[in-house]
């Protein structure tokens, strides 16, 4: 939802609570308007301070005010039932360990979002406008999917062949740029050199979504430099990688495991074919590994790693990887 609809969502509030005040006072005989608006006004905050069962027992005060000063949403402990599936190992095992944090008094890293679904309190009273925002969403869509069967289909460029190099010498500023570079273990060095080789970074991409590119190895050295300094096992981390069945594992998975897991539980229950088996694993598998995964960052390197995300992104490691 966006800033400026929530906004006016709520002018549309209080425009309905004075629009009511007015038609209850002039119902009953011995009410007035300001009467009538402090008794809605007092049902509004009513709704503010009550815990709902949707909001798994949280008050929607509670989830406003975490959110105005950056705070996760609180996980009640009693609810966890309603947010790790029955049917998977990995999700009980991660309650057990939640369970024993709150028990203990330590942060158990979890955090839930409140979202529309996807479906937006307009899209229900100006359906032709929903129709609409869709079909030019579509229609992009169509555009730049043709765009890029065209560029399939355009003739490759010939090979380029490089002129060879007539001496090794390297410019003072690539020099500066590796003595700068941090300085790890052989094991570490290890673990750059295979992250480099599997994980995607997310770039900022079109009206589509982001893209993805390839870790680069200057990249993945400060990436496992800044995880191990924020107390995360990198070789638990490669090994949960390594086991990984499919392609290449995206590391805002690492950053942001919750919308991630989130979108992957939407699609298992919207969007899948029940019949198709395959496809029902495979994001099954996706769910579980993102749960995996969020067990091994702890709150303060996922909060790390999301402004290194960010730093990257903004073409923070630009330099070429230039060996010695």
């Amino acid at each position: 939802m966006s800033v400026q609809e929530c906004a006016l969502y709520g002018d549309l509030v209080l425009w309905l609570r004075d629009r009511a005040a007015e038609l209850l006072a002039e119902a009953g005989e011995d009410s007035t308007v300001e009467a009538e608006t402090a008794r809605l006004d007092e049902l509004i905050r009513s709704w503010f301070f009550t815990p709902q069962d949707e909001l798994h027992g949280c008050a929607p005060r509670d989830l406003i005010w975490a959110e105005q000063m950056g705070k996760p949403n609180p996980v009640p402990v009693d609810r966890l039932d309603e947010f790790f599936f029955d049917d998977c190992p990995i999700c009980q095992q991660t309650k057990a360990e939640v369970e024993t944090a709150e028990l203990e008094g330590r942060e158990h890293g979890w955090q839930w979002h409140y979202d529309d679904g996807g479906y937006p309190l307009i899209a229900q009273y100006d359906p032709e406008g929903w129709d609409a925002r869709w079909a030019e969403e579509e229609a992009d869509f169509e555009a730049w999917q043709a765009e890029q069967e065209q560029q399939r289909e355009t003739a490759p460029a010939p090979p380029y062949t490089p002129l060879p190099m007539e001496s090794k010498q390297v410019d003072p500023e690539t020099f500066l740029e590796v003595l700068q570079r941090p300085w790890l273990d052989p094991e570490l060095h290890k673990v750059a050199g295979k992250l480099a080789g599997c994980c995607d970074v997310p770039v900022p991409g079109d009206r589509f979504g982001p893209g993805y590119r390839r870790l680069t190895r200057p990249e993945a050295t400060s990436l496992v430099a800044g995880l191990h300094e924020q107390g995360v096992g990198v070789q638990a981390l490669l090994a949960q990688i390594e086991a990984w069945p499919y392609q290449n594992v995206a590391l805002d998975w690492l950053s942001e495991p919750e919308q991630n897991a989130a979108v992957i539980c939407y699609a298992l229950e919207t969007e899948i074919d029940p019949d198709d088996e395959a496809e029902l694993t495979r994001f099954r598998h996706h769910r579980d590994f993102i749960f995996a995964l969020a067990r091994l960052i702890p709150p303060g390197a996922r909060l790390w790693l999301q402004g290194w995300l960010e730093a990257v992104a903004h073409g923070a490691f630009a330099a070429p990887d230039i060996p010695f």
